[in-house]
């Protein structure tokens, strides 16, 4: 591991936050010719629970994922906004902050769309209030990870405050840069190039066309999430016939199985909007850390029409 020199490693995150549109951006930011993307948008590599266990060969497997002559290789795992030992990591292995480019949407919308999205795959079958309430005071770690590998710490994930605070704190405020999902749907090219400027490059003419990830609803969810923790070995059965497939066969069988069911039982269904009184709820669960936020930031968030009045 100590062949790995800092210079090698990513210098650029999108730590958060989920389901406010990360994937786009992590295209967007690989479109410029100075910025190396991840292969694999969200390898989770720094809050991996085995992180202290890493050999050389893991170091070398990650970073095979950018390419090494750009000038910015970044990654898009949103939670490092939230995990604790993102920071403890990073900290152990960089002497110069990364840069981080930070995108946050309404937190309101946010866990209606995270909400709608596990329930649209099967992985939640409460109803709203009581989904939120549930794991209300959980506070994320990698370790809370579902059989089919998604997180359920809807409320825990919404509360920027407190954690672009300790990152600014950690890390400095002339290294992080924030932008929210709003902007980057109303004004996508000068949002993306507010991005560019921050990092010191040239900003772009123009971006290719890319809507942001929507939520879907399948036909049938509870199959979808069966078939995705059979193929991820959540069931003793898997376990038992594994012996008699080759690894190349299991390898391919576990990566085609369960995007095959998601494709095959999309609908174009789609979720109502939140309704006034769900948003009037949720919204003073979220107060107290928006005004956090817009100080620690001195950001209005104006797009934020819900909470202008904090």
């Amino acid at each position: 591991m100590t062949l790995i020199t800092e210079d090698k490693l990513p210098n650029l995150f999108i730590p958060g936050a989920g389901k406010s549109g990360t994937s786009s951006l992590h295209q967007f930011l690989n479109t410029h010719p100075s910025i190396s993307m991840s292969t694999i948008k969200e390898p989770h590599f720094w809050t991996n629970p085995n992180y202290d266990k890493y050999k050389l060969q893991d170091f070398e497997t990650y970073l095979s994922l950018f390419n090494p002559e750009i000038i910015y290789r970044g990654e898009s795992s949103t939670g490092y906004l939230f995990f604790e030992n993102f920071i403890e990591n990073i900290q152990k292995r960089y002497s110069k902050s990364p840069k981080f480019i930070i995108l946050l949407r309404n937190p309101i919308d946010r866990i209606y769309s995270h909400y709608c999205w596990l329930k649209g795959i099967g992985s939640e079958n409460l109803e709203l209030k009581k989904a939120i309430l549930n794991n209300k005071n959980i506070v994320p770690d990698q370790l809370q990870q579902l059989p089919e590998h998604h997180y359920k710490n809807y409320f825990q994930f919404g509360l920027y405050g407190n954690r672009v605070d300790k990152f600014y704190k950690t890390f400095g405020k002339e290294n992080i840069h924030i932008i929210t999902t709003e902007k980057l749907l109303s004004d996508k090219l000068n949002t993306v190039n507010s991005c560019f400027i921050f990092l010191g490059i040239k900003p772009l003419q123009t971006l290719p066309e890319n809507n942001l990830n929507q939520t879907t609803i399948l036909k049938f969810p509870w199959l979808y999430k069966n078939v995705k923790k059979f193929a991820l070995g959540k069931y003793k059965i898997k376990k038992i016939a594994k012996p008699f497939f080759p690894k190349s066969i299991r390898k391919k069988l576990n990566g085609n199985i369960y995007p095959t069911i998601f494709k095959l039982t999309a609908t174009s269904k789609k979720y109502p909007k939140a309704t006034s009184a769900e948003r009037t709820w949720i919204k003073q669960l979220y107060c107290q850390d928006i005004a956090i936020l817009k100080k620690t930031t001195q950001m209005s968030f104006n797009e934020w029409k819900d909470f202008n009045d904090i």
